[in-house]
């Protein structure tokens, strides 16, 4: 194993713009027998040092990646853990570019210049998952590597949804009917702030390039708090975003390297797109009947939306903002989970008892895995290819291999398990 940084790279602003708005990242294997494996990481350099990006790549013999990332920010470094027989013949190289696609000459670092690290400690993984249990008022800690239930922690009335930012090792739970967002630390499973939020929060979902965190609020009849945005660092409420109309958002899901929000509304079949730097909503996408829960691949800014009554999902291009396919999967889709590393999506049909597999390349359903009863949840661990998914009327999570599209466990867990938010 290598692992190679950049080092701290200084962006700041000249006449009030960064240099650098975004990263491209080139990976050369240039062994024509073997392959390697690369695991990207991105820091944002602000006061803290915040995990934005996490990709891991197979790279094949005589292979050329590249992958562009999010750097309009003020400082930041790249990680590159290289593992496999073809370390030495695998080559990386870092090039920053402005808002034009220019290259920046002062961001521009070869395979050579890059700072190898030294290892220190474990390097394995967090891999926890975390389940919100809407009945039993708690949330299950799931030890990815043995299976099992380590942690149960009381949380808000009804959760239903869960997100976790990996760096700062908080998870963040939605309480619809207590209108609040529970804060955990990941290291000591405990509660350590309920931030009071809009009116019946069903989902929530964390920016880690920004260490934002974005609540979507059901019920906004009565007030004009559609998604409530938190500061990470403070636990507090820094915005609130008024959407148009009568609102009922189900979904909400992020892009960190774009700094884009999509909401998903369930009554006027529409995601609305928002500028995390504004919090203003700058794109409305009609979609097909009620859309439920959101997907985001930040590599392919590919945006995934599941459509309740449609028993459909809806793929948008980040870029256009505009749906590009419909791809028919089971009965009321729930919950999108996105491996990040295989490139593959994962859909649980809560009337069809099943979990549709849909390839990120082609929009296609590759597999059909049969899971527990009422499935709802979902949520992948791209380091392992486990996929985890609540089973509402079972009270159990089916743990499905990546590789084999099969449910490899099954795992108790509390009262009617609604979400699924995984910590790699």
């Amino acid at each position: 194993m290598a692992i190679l940084s950049t080092g701290p790279i200084e962006n700041n602003t000249v006449s009030d713009v960064r240099p650098t708005q975004q990263v491209t990242v080139k990976i050369d294997n240039r062994n024509s027998l073997d392959g390697s494996v690369v695991l990207i990481q991105g820091y944002n350099l602000n006061s803290t040092r915040t995990l934005y990006v996490s990709e891991q790549i197979s790279i094949d013999p005589d292979q050329v990646v590249t992958r562009t990332y999010f750097a309009n920010l003020d400082a930041f470094e790249f990680v590159f853990t290289v593992e496999g027989v073809a370390i030495e013949q695998t080559e990386i190289s870092v090039w920053g570019k402005n808002e034009t696609g220019q290259l920046v000459a002062a961001h521009r670092l070869v395979s050579s210049e890059l700072d190898e690290l030294e290892m220190e400690g474990d390097n394995t993984s967090v891999n926890r998952i975390y389940v919100a249990n809407f009945n039993s008022n708690d949330v299950s800690v799931i030890n990815g590597e043995t299976n099992t239930v380590i942690a149960t922690i009381p949380v808000g009335t009804n959760p239903a949804g869960v997100d976790v930012n990996p760096l700062t090792n908080r998870i963040y739970v939605a309480n619809r009917t207590s209108n609040t967002i529970s804060v955990i630390n990941g290291e000591t499973n405990a509660v350590i702030a309920s931030v009071p939020v809009g009116n019946e929060p069903g989902d929530v979902a964390v920016n880690i390039a920004t260490n934002a965190v974005y609540t979507a609020n059901f019920n906004s009849l009565d007030i004009t708090e559609d998604v409530t945005v938190i500061d990470g660092l403070t636990n507090t409420v820094i915005d609130a975003i008024t959407i148009p109309g009568l609102n009922f958002l189900t979904g909400i899901g992020v892009n960190s390297l774009t700094n884009r929000i999509y909401a998903a509304n369930f009554n006027f079949d529409a995601v609305s797109v928002i500028d995390g730097v504004t919090n203003t909503v700058i794109a409305t996408i009609p979609v097909q009947v009620n859309p439920f829960r959101i997907g985001v691949n930040p590599g392919t800014n590919r945006i995934y939306v599941s459509n309740f009554t449609s028993n459909t999902v809806s793929v948008i291009d980040g870029l256009t903002n505009t749906v590009i396919d419909t791809i028919p999967v089971g009965v009321t889709p729930a919950e999108v989970a996105v491996n990040t590393s295989t490139n593959a999506i994962y859909v649980p049909n809560r009337d069809a008892d099943n979990v549709s597999v849909i390839s990120g390349l082609t929009n296609i359903v590759i597999a059909t895995v049969p899971v527990g009863v009422n499935p709802n949840g979902a949520g992948a661990n791209p380091l392992t290819n486990r996929v985890y998914v609540s089973n509402q009327d079972d009270n159990t999570v089916s743990v499905i291999d990546g590789e084999t599209n099969t449910v490899i466990d099954v795992i108790p867990v509390g009262a009617r398990p609604f979400a699924v938010g995984v910590n790699p």
